[in-house]
């Protein structure tokens, strides 16, 4: 996992964004000369936005480059995704969401940005736009593309498809790491610095919420957190209801999607009655139609997106996807797939995060006062 860096001067501008935007036709301009600032000084603040962050976008910065990323900013595997859009269009879920090749300004990928050659820099971008419109040719499909980072990982300039591209835009969060040597942060007297690590959230860059929001709104883009969560790990912020409350609030103020990770921490449970939680969500790697009704159960209510996973290691085809898709058929959740760009040779294995503390999941249902900030937040 990336290293914790602040970036708050960079973030002085990022902050400001929707002043930024919103300032430059009200300078006594024509509408004509207006409208040219205004693209002006959102082309500029893009830029900012798609630079900041803790590595390069230029030469020196790739390493290990990877054939097989090259060959799909070519188009050679194309015929691939098309089989996979027909496939969920067959199986009823034409109006999926797919995260696509999730994480890619981060390193433990194949299809990360850092394995393009430095004579093509933007091989990502050129395989993105690839497997997209591909799988918008498909007879019947309605899908719509998440576009997901890390925080405080690379730069994403050379990740960027461009808005055409793109339905989502996202980042995961967890309530994790952010001080020396991969450490929780703490305060003076060692006790766990809740307040530290959640404004590390807001401000870090890029993939911290504030940068998010920015980007959002320069992009015209909704907002998808396809992964967020407490964590329990030595590293983790253990019991903290807070970061619930907090991370709640922001998805609701902001408009956006949440999934939170819960798999082996959920206990499973038909989908419950109750209100639609719009807007709310439970991802995991395996995951089941049980689990998130474990979670709706826990939040007082049905959720209305589910995350599943097409296998890392593999590429996309009926034999490999038609199981994770059949357990969704017709359990009313909208769907949020998350579809390998190139799949990881076995050098690279899918994270999910390191064993829990002694192998044994923490259960949610355990914490009632994260129970309680899930429920008020909702």
């Amino acid at each position: 996992m990336a290293t914790i860096k602040k970036f708050f001067p960079a973030l002085l501008g990022i902050v400001a964004l929707a002043g930024l935007l919103g300032t430059t036709a009200s300078c006594g301009n024509s509408p004509e000369t207006a409208g040219k600032l205004s693209a002006a000084a959102a082309a500029a603040d893009m830029k900012k936005l798609l630079n900041v962050g803790a590595g390069e976008t230029s030469e020196g910065y790739f390493q290990k480059t990877s054939q097989t990323l090259v060959a799909a900013a070519a188009g050679t595997y194309n015929s691939r995704f098309y089989d996979l859009g027909r496939l969920m269009v067959e199986d009823g879920l034409s109006h999926a969401m797919i995260a696509l090749g999730r994480e890619m300004n981060g390193t433990w990928y194949e299809w990360n940005e850092h394995r393009a050659p430095p004579s093509e820099p933007d091989a990502f971008i050129k395989a993105w736009r690839q497997i997209v419109t591909t799988m918008r040719s498909v007879p019947g499909q309605h899908f719509k593309f998440l576009w997901t980072i890390f925080m405080d990982s690379a730069a994403v300039a050379d990740c960027w498809p461009g808005s055409k591209y793109v339905d989502y835009i996202g980042t995961d969060i967890f309530d994790w790491y952010g001080g020396p040597r991969n450490t929780y942060p703490h305060t003076a007297s060692g006790a766990l610095d809740h307040a530290s690590k959640w404004q590390q959230i807001v401000s870090s860059a890029p993939g911290g919420l504030n940068w998010t929001a920015a980007f959002s709104e320069v992009t015209g883009k909704p907002i998808v957190i396809p992964e967020w969560g407490l964590d329990f790990h030595t590293f983790g912020g253990q019991d903290d209801p807070q970061f619930i409350t907090n991370m709640m609030a922001w998805m609701k103020d902001h408009h956006a999607i949440g999934l939170y990770w819960g798999g082996s921490h959920i206990s499973p449970a038909a989908a419950p009655g109750g209100p639609l939680l719009v807007g709310q969500g439970e991802a995991s790697q395996n995951n089941t139609p049980a689990i998130v009704g474990g979670m709706g159960q826990l939040m007082g209510g049905r959720l209305e997106y589910a995350g599943a996973y097409l296998s890392d290691s593999k590429w996309p085809s009926a034999s490999t996807a038609r199981t994770v898709l059949a357990t969704w058929q017709h359990e009313g959740y909208r769907l949020i797939l998350s579809v390998p760009l190139v799949p990881n040779p076995p050098v690279i294995k899918s994270y999910s995060g390191p064993p829990e503390p002694g192998d044994r999941p923490y259960q949610l249902a355990d914490y009632p006062d994260v129970v309680a900030a899930l429920r008020q937040g909702r």
